[in-house]
């Protein structure tokens, strides 16, 4: 991951944001347990501030894509279903 995953610009954090998306569009969310990158105790406050529809937790590092793939997809999944419906 580290080969592929670049830095942000720093442009980004100068940005002004005047409609943030997470305060319109619904937003599933999964919390790593085990994150040492982001603490799941702001993974937690991110969550609710943004209203997630729904809130998973994964006993997973913060690679959980890596090693939780499948109940990542899953919820993925659920979100996109519930979205193609409405």
């Amino acid at each position: 991951m580290g080969i592929t995953q670049k830095a942000p610009l720093a442009s980004t954090f100068g940005d002004t944001i005047t409609a943030p998306a997470w305060k319109t569009k619904p937003s599933w969310y999964q919390i790593s347990t085990d994150d040492r990158m982001i603490a799941p105790e702001n993974q937690k406050r991110m969550s609710s501030r943004l209203g997630a529809r729904k809130i998973i937790s994964l006993d997973a590092s913060h690679a959980s894509l890596a090693s939780q793939q499948v109940e990542v997809a899953s919820l993925i999944d659920e979100a996109a279903t519930e979205l193609a419906k409405n």
